[in-house]
């Protein structure tokens, strides 16, 4: 996915290079200044494989599960953000993002028992605070092809309605229709990736919980996105 994301990127260096290099003046005349933006779309997640760990002071009658696989769809992408425009081809921004996706059935397998599959109709929802980086490639159209980058954090809520927090980071590439008086549209691609995610209990003492834990997977997505931006 990192690498469907370059190409994207290099393939909209490619387009607009040849204009930015004629028309080198229309960075220096860009607009500088702070913008907000919103932006909504669909979100794309990836299934999640965990492992499943217990208490180690507890004893089963029967080997329990070992391991658990969600199976994760598409969901609602949502995003708002309040950034600075350099005079350059810059952009930095701080953006929230609200990401969603179905919860279709959750399989445990290991242990003792065979697998068993359980339908369900839930959702997985993430929430998102990231510092952005973009680099514009501006050229003498009204088209402007952009790529970014940014880091920060995810909190990620399942459907037994446990919770975590990880690292996360994400990569994007799109472009945007200039309408004037600093107002724009844009159509965007964006790739998130957490550290690895744990649900359930964080720490086991002698006297309890008994479990299970869920980890071993980061949270992936895909977000295509619409884009409205204002430059003040």
């Amino acid at each position: 996915m990192l690498k469907c994301l370059a190409l994207g990127g290099l393939s909209a260096v490619a387009f607009a290079g040849a204009a930015a290099a004629q028309d080198d003046d229309a960075t220096a005349e860009r607009k500088a200044g702070v913008y907000v933006r919103l932006g909504a779309g669909v979100n794309f997640a990836r299934d999640l494989d965990q492992d499943l760990t217990y208490n180690p002071s507890t004893i089963f009658a029967v080997t329990p599960p070992t391991r658990k696989a969600t199976d994760v769809g598409s969901g609602g992408a949502y995003a708002a953000a309040i950034g600075f425009q350099y005079p350059g081809r810059t952009r930095t921004e701080l953006e929230y993002r609200r990401l969603g996706a179905d919860i279709d059935a959750t399989t445990f397998s290991g242990g003792f028992n065979p697998p068993a599959t359980f339908s369900l109709d839930e959702n997985l929802r993430v929430q998102t605070l990231m510092s952005n980086v973009y680099f514009d490639i501006t050229n003498a159209s009204r088209l402007t092809p952009y790529v970014g980058v940014g880091v920060g954090g995810a909190w990620v809520r399942n459907e037994l309605d446990e919770r975590d927090a990880a690292f996360a980071y994400q990569g994007r590439a799109g472009v945007e229709l200039a309408l004037g008086g600093g107002l724009s549209v844009g159509a965007e691609y964006v790739y998130l990736r957490t550290l690895d995610i744990a649900f359930g209990p964080k720490e086991f003492e002698p006297t309890g919980p008994v479990g299970p834990q869920a980890d071993g997977a980061p949270y992936v997505s895909s977000s295509i996105m619409a884009t409205l931006r204002k430059t003040f």
